[in-house]
């Protein structure tokens, strides 16, 4: 693919760059507000998106807004590592969100984010925001601070460094040096939790997923109101994932 005239920058980082905008958040975006996510000229972003809606990675909406297409998701889908993961643990997905009432989802490792792969909503569960194939920030979520908490140096630092640790609610942990000490409990311990962090009024709690290697593949997660004690649903949670883990063969 040829190199863009932007000094540094090839076509492919700017499609990608036009990609994550999109995924960031769960609302369709506006082109100017592509384009600023992505920091790519707003005519440069026009001819990439058409692209990409041609391919199907994105769809307008009627009202002009973009938003990432079945195509891309299909092929995510297609990915040997992905599909073996929600395999083995979506039987264990249904069976804690039957005995929890919760909504239960299991993330992976994104772009500076986690990605929920996929999602079990328990009888009388709480509204949430975690939609498959959508983004979840790292330092707000229980299974976003266990994947954070199981990231190698380099990838911590980065997150701590940036200017990712948006402010959601009162309770967001914005202090990269406090959200540091929090990342060292959550990986003594095994468990991960958010209090209202991400919306008000929703807790969750989260437990590590590895594969037959002891590699950290995925967190399994729960949302619950945030008046409940979701400490106690801790040990279910951890329960669920090493169930999960013991069903991933070594190649997954």
């Amino acid at each position: 693919m040829p190199i863009s005239n932007e000094p540094g920058r090839s076509s492919t980082s700017r499609v990608f760059a036009i990609l994550h905008a999109c995924q960031h958040g769960t609302a369709p975006v506006t082109l100017t507000d592509l384009a600023r996510r992505s920091q790519i000229p707003v005519a440069t972003a026009h001819r990439l998106t058409r692209e990409l809606i041609a391919e199907g990675a994105l769809e307008r909406n009627d009202d002009g807004t973009l938003q990432i297409g079945t195509a891309l998701w299909e092929l995510g889908s297609a990915a040997p590592r992905q599909r073996g993961l929600r395999r083995a643990a979506h039987p264990v997905m249904q069976s804690l969100a039957g005995r929890t009432h919760t909504v239960v989802h299991l993330a992976v490792a994104g772009h500076h984010q986690a990605v929920c792969v996929d999602k079990v909503t328990g009888p009388r569960a709480v509204v949430n925001v975690a939609e498959v194939a959508g983004g979840l920030p790292l330092h707000a979520t229980g299974v976003g601070k266990v994947i954070l908490a199981y990231s190698d140096d380099a990838g911590v630092r980065t997150v701590l460094q940036s200017a990712s640790l948006r402010r959601y609610t009162a309770r967001t942990i914005a202090d990269p040096g406090r959200l540091a000490g929090e990342l060292i409990k959550v990986r003594d311990a095994r468990i991960g939790y958010s209090q209202g962090e991400l919306t008000a009024g929703t807790a969750s709690v989260a437990a590590p997923v590895f594969d037959a290697e002891g590699r950290f593949v995925a967190a399994l997660g729960v949302l619950a109101p945030e008046a409940e004690q979701v400490d106690r649903l801790a040990p279910a949670v951890r329960r669920a994932a090493d169930a999960i883990s013991r069903r991933l063969p070594t190649s997954t």
